[in-house]
């Protein structure tokens, strides 16, 4: 019976992490790259002049396709179906590969507390890691993470 190495594990972890981190912010930032094309004539200082049309000109050659990657940012940010398949595959993997009769959450917390114990990145579990855990169905309440 084989085991992932807790070196594997972690630069999983870690990358999916990262993977969470964005996920979580792509959204916000399209948001705030649409925001300043809607706000473009704020920037130009007298509004009755051609610094208006200029700002109109700006603002009408770039919201629609704003407004498409803020939109497509969306949908990125929810669609994480083979992302989480991907989690429950590496997780599957440590809890069918570790001996004993414990319960199948009992031996992912062993794994997460106390193998990985000194092999994170950081001290503990990336808090990344146990959120894309959690939304692939893991009981991550007793982790403890960054």
């Amino acid at each position: 019976m084989a085991q992932i190495d807790t070196t594997l594990y972690r630069t999983i972890a870690d990358a999916y992490a990262s993977i969470d981190t964005s996920l979580s912010t792509v959204s916000t930032s399209a948001r705030t790259a649409l925001d300043a094309i809607i706000d473009v004539d704020t920037g130009y200082l007298n509004p009755s002049s051609l610094e208006a049309d200029a700002a109109l000109e700006i603002e009408l050659a770039l919201l629609q396709v704003f407004n498409n990657a803020y939109v497509s940012s969306q949908s990125l940010q929810s669609s994480t179906a083979s992302l989480l398949d991907a989690v429950r595959a590496v997780n599957d993997f440590v809890i069918t590969n570790t001996t004993g009769t414990d319960t199948a959450v009992t031996q992912l917390n062993t794994w997460i507390n106390t193998t990985m114990l000194g092999n994170w990145t950081g001290t503990n579990c990336p808090e990344g890691w146990a959120n894309m855990s959690s939304d692939a169905g893991y009981t991550t309440t007793s982790w403890t993470t960054e």
